[in-house]
């Protein structure tokens, strides 16, 4: 499983936006929300990913399961790439992955007792970094891009500011 949603409940004031939503996705699944202008999209995507607290019912992730999230009106920085902006959802893999490296060429010139400490962190650290699937972090912000229609050769490169979520065309 990677999300279970069960008996979402949100009202704003005398308004009911979001009554007794339930669904669950499992892994390989795809899923998608539609509706009007209103009907509560946005209101259920903030609530999964904690942004906002519902007023009943449960929000659960899969074990090892993370959310990404894209929110309709960004304040994305202007001299910023999409790619770059993408960055952001893996920083803790690419400070580890840095890590790594670090630990690699400073173990080329270590010995003794420090080389072996050095190499303890190295074994510990890569095997997080492989349970984390880390070696895939550029693959899938590349997946996730051109699964919104931007394509490596042009839209990769511009600025983020300049991009709608959901309104691009790869024309």
């Amino acid at each position: 499983m990677i999300l279970s949603c069960s008996n979402i409940c949100k009202s704003f004031g005398s308004d009911d936006i979001i009554k007794n939503a339930s669904f669950h996705i499992e892994d390989h699944e795809k899923a998608a929300i539609v509706g009007i202008n209103g009907a509560g999209k946005s209101t259920l995507l903030k609530i999964i990913v904690g942004e906002l607290a519902p007023d009943s019912g449960e929000v659960v992730l899969g074990s090892g399961k993370t959310l990404g999230y894209l929110a309709q009106n960004q304040d994305l920085l202007s001299h910023r790439t999409i790619y770059e902006e993408m960055l952001d959802a893996k920083k803790s893999v690419i400070a580890m992955e840095n890590r790594l490296r670090d630990l690699e060429n400073s173990m080329k010139t270590a010995s003794g007792e420090e080389l072996e400490t050095m190499m303890n962190q190295y074994s510990r650290l890569s095997h997080e970094f492989e349970l984390i699937n880390g070696y895939a972090w550029k693959s899938e912000i590349v997946g996730v891009l051109k699964g919104l229609g931007f394509t490596e050769d042009t839209s990769f490169s511009g600025q983020a500011s300049s991009h709608k979520p959901g309104y691009h065309s790869s024309r």
